[in-house]
Parts: C-alpha cells; sequence; structure tokens
C-alpha cells in the first residue's frame, strides 16, 4: 500500500486527540472516580488492519493471523510527529474489532462470546507482542494509559498478584501502551513501565490519523482507563470491564471466566 502524506491539521488532530483522552478517558489526575466518560475514544471512526496512518501503512491481505505471526507487517509511518516515536509502534490487526463498551456489568456485554481480533505489534524493546488466545492460550489484555492515575494505581495490584504468584498458571498477561501523549507525565511509556517495575508483554499502540484512533484501543472498545479484556482459549471475549480492580477480584474473574 503506498504511504499517504498527513497535512499539518493531521498531525496536530492525534495530540488534540491524545489531550482529549487525557481529558474524559481517566477524568483527570484530580478525581478519585475508577473510571470516567471516555466519549473521546468510543467516538473515534473505526481504524482496521489495513489503515495507512501512522500505526499502519500496509497490513496483511491474509485474514490468517499466523500470516504476521513473527511481527508486524505494519511500518510505522515517515509523517509521524517526532515526540510519538517513542510511545507508539506499527500495529497488525486481523479479524473484526469489538463495539465499545457500554455495558453495566460483564454479562450484558454484547461483545460476551465473540472473536476478539488477533493483534501483532512491538514491545518497547523491538521485539514482536502478539495477542491472539486461540494459538497461545487464554488472554489477560489491559489497556495502560502512562498519564492515568488509575493506572498507576492498577499496576501495583498486578505486580502483588505477580509477586505473590497468584496468577493462575496459563494465563498470558499482556499489557498494551496507548493513549500517549507527550505533553503529560511519564512519558515515555516504555520507561514508564520499566520504572514501575512492568514485567509482562506490553505493547505499544499505534496511532491512525486518518480515523483519530489509537489502532488497538479501538479494536478492542476502550472506552475508560485501565480497561481489561479476557480471552479464552477459543480466541472468544470472556470478559470486559473498565477501571481499576483489587487482586482477588481479578484473580476470581481469570478464574470464573478463564476457567484456569
Amino acid at each position: 500500500m503506498t504511504l499517504r502524506s498527513h497535512t499539518p491539521i493531521r498531525r496536530a488532530g492525534v495530540a488534540a486527540l491524545a489531550m482529549a483522552l487525557v481529558v474524559t478517558a481517566c477524568g483527570g489526575d484530580d478525581t478519585d472516580e475508577p473510571v470516567a466518560d471516555a466519549a473521546a475514544v468510543t467516538e473515534a471512526p473505526a481504524a482496521t488492519e489495513t489503515t495507512d496512518g501512522p500505526a499502519a501503512t500496509d497490513a496483511p491481505d491474509s485474514t490468517d493471523p499466523s500470516a504476521s505471526i513473527d511481527g508486524p507487517v505494519s511500518t510505522v509511518s515517515p509523517d509521524i510527529p517526532e515526540e510519538f516515536l517513542p510511545a507508539i509502534g506499527p500495529v497488525d490487526v486481523v479479524g473484526e474489532k469489538l463495539p465499545p463498551l457500554q455495558a453495566d456489568t460483564i454479562d450484558d456485554d454484547p461483545a460476551l462470546g465473540t472473536a476478539a481480533p488477533t493483534i501483532v505489534g512491538l514491545g518497547f524493546d523491538g521485539e514482536p507482542v502478539r495477542i491472539d488466545a486461540a494459538q497461545d492460550g487464554p488472554t489477560m489484555v489491559i489497556f495502560l494509559a502512562h498519564w492515568c492515575p488509575h493506572c498507576n494505581d492498577e499496576v501495583p495490584v498486578i505486580n502483588a498478584l505477580r509477586d505473590e504468584g497468584r496468577v493462575p498458571d496459563g494465563v498470558n498477561l499482556i499489557a498494551v501502551s496507548t493513549a500517549a501523549n507527550a505533553g503529560r507525565p511519564n512519558f515515555p511509556p516504555g520507561e514508564w513501565l520499566d520504572d514501575v517495575d512492568w514485567t509482562y508483554p506490553a505493547m505499544a499502540d499505534g496511532v491512525d490519523m486518518d480515523t483519530q484512533s489509537f489502532v488497538v484501543a479501538d479494536a478492542f472498545g476502550v472506552t475508560a482507563f485501565p480497561f481489561v479484556t479476557l480471552i479464552d482459549g477459543d480466541g472468544d471475549v470472556a470478559a470486559r470491564w473498565a477501571g481499576g480492580k483489587s487482586g482477588d477480584e481479578i484473580v476470581d474473574l481469570l478464574t470464573e471466566r478463564l476457567g484456569v
């Protein structure tokens, strides 16, 4: 696919989108609410595996996830604003995106039992990171924003489960660093994840300037941060929720929903 140029207005739009996410998706730095309205995420037009914005300029033609098993086919556009480069990566999305999460309870979520998209991207170390539960086994995906106070509260909860050996055997735990904003705290996110002792795989989300969306977050229907999707061994959505949970709640959901 041919690369397309993006105007300065488009580049400014990416920064505006990130700033809107700061205000709406996490409630800002001064709120005690676990989540807040994330209209800036849910109203963004859909991204697909064939976008040619900065996150993905060339996507795999095949719908077979194994086509990109060794790493993303997509590349980061040379038009991406320089300040975003430490925070984003190329992303391939295979499959249908999930609807934005709007249900009050897990069992009311229309995405429950539907196939989750397969994602292939890169970690901040340049190594491939894949979200493919049908091939790799039951998976917990957590979307984190480096500037979000509630994400900063939730990471230690998950680290404690790791250190206490309470993450059930057979569960893959993967973070997606999304909604990056160079003007907000803890940028770049790769350094932030190191600082907070995140040792599980972490994928850098991509940005699609054409659709004004963060590619993986859009594909999973993210509406607030932190945001979690559990995917069973068949590759189907077993649960989604937005906001922080206690360690006991997370373990109970992993056991109940993933059967581990």
